[in-house]
């Protein structure tokens, strides 16, 4: 062999060489592209930061069944109770992105959370990724039937006259319940008397035993009691009728223009999560909560469709953050 076809020959293996290791070095990310495109292969965890039979938990099993049909896959639901629910958000937060753990939770805790509790274990601009906005409902003020109070204005004049006398409950101090009370006082220019309870159940509880004058109850709660003929509404908190209750008038259209309190239910998944499977995941809810079937089963819970983008439920996010840190602020609000 000359010298020419020998170097000739030894380039050839040196470049079959490069070449299989430069495959090899790429197969890595091929499987890794492979994984994210057969998105998702293996059961999601869907994590529900309260326990079993609330609101959250109804709504968010509706939603995790839609989801598994909708993905082909097997959606498991843990509910981690604790601490109004920041155990379970904490827990999503330190979970793999992989894109198989993602978390239900009411706007609170995205929101007026982070204004009353500064010692957060978690932070949400930093430490999730908005997939989607879901459900919605609304508060509704509520009294007894036997109530002297008929409308909205009758409670303010009332209040007006008898400053701190007027008594509210509510599931305890920093819930929505407690939130829609203060920011309905600062928009009327009233003072009424809070009496906190350890959940909304007892608060209600203690309106119809008589020990209190009247709630912001929300409306998976309370309609019921309403139709039953338990409870009046005054008011509802939304700036639109509720198609279950056309007969409440909003507290807006009695005197309190802009006044609007809504509960909503958001999807998140860990920070840095995957694009692909957010995107996923994302068009799987719009999928799921768009549906007339699954509009037809939160009717039954007090409940409609409230879907939005994973950027618009981040902008709402701030948004809220902002108005809620203004309201408590105003009401003097501190967490002890």
């Amino acid at each position: 062999m000359t010298k020419e076809n020998s170097a000739e020959t030894l380039d050839k293996r040196a470049l079959t060489r490069r070449s299989l290791l430069a495959l090899a070095a790429l197969a890595p990310i091929a499987r890794t592209a492979a994984a994210e495109s057969a998105y998702p292969s293996k059961p999601i965890r869907l994590i529900i930061p309260f326990s079993p039979g609330g609101a959250t938990d109804v709504a968010g099993r509706l939603v995790a069944d839609g989801l598994a049909a909708a993905l082909k896959t097997t959606v498991v639901v843990e509910n981690r109770d604790g601490a109004a629910g920041v155990i379970g958000l904490q827990a999503a937060a330190k979970s793999p992105a992989d894109g198989y753990t993602i978390a239900i939770a009411g706007n609170s805790l995205l929101t007026s959370h982070r204004t009353l509790y500064p010692a957060l274990p978690y932070d949400p601009p930093k430490d999730f990724l908005p997939i989607a906005r879901l459900v919605a409902g609304s508060h509704i003020l509520v009294v007894k039937p036997s109530s002297p109070f008929k409308n909205v204005q009758d409670l303010i004049q009332a209040a007006k006259k008898n400053p701190g006398q007027i008594t509210y409950g509510s599931g305890g101090k920093g819930t929505s319940v407690h939130l829609a009370a203060e920011l309905f006082q600062i928009q009327a220019g009233i003072k009424l008397l809070h009496v906190p309870y350890r959940g909304t159940s007892l608060a209600l509880n203690g309106l119809l035993s008589d020990d209190t004058d009247l709630l912001f109850d929300t409306t998976p709660s309370a309609s019921p009691r309403i139709l039953s003929g338990q409870l009046r509404a005054l008011g509802i908190a939304s700036l639109q009728r509720d198609p279950n209750l056309p007969d409440v008038p909003t507290i807006a259209e009695q005197g309190l223009p802009g006044y609007e309190v809504l509960f909503w239910l958001g999807m998140y998944a860990p920070k840095n999560t995957p694009a692909q499977a957010q995107q996923t995941l994302e068009r799987a809810v719009h999928e799921v909560v768009t549906s007339a079937e699954f509009e037809r089963k939160l009717k039954t819970l007090g409940m409609t469709s409230y879907f939005a983008t994973g950027a618009d439920l981040s902008d709402q996010i701030a948004r809220e953050t902002n108005e809620w840190r203004d309201v408590i602020h105003k009401a003097g609000i501190t967490m002890e």
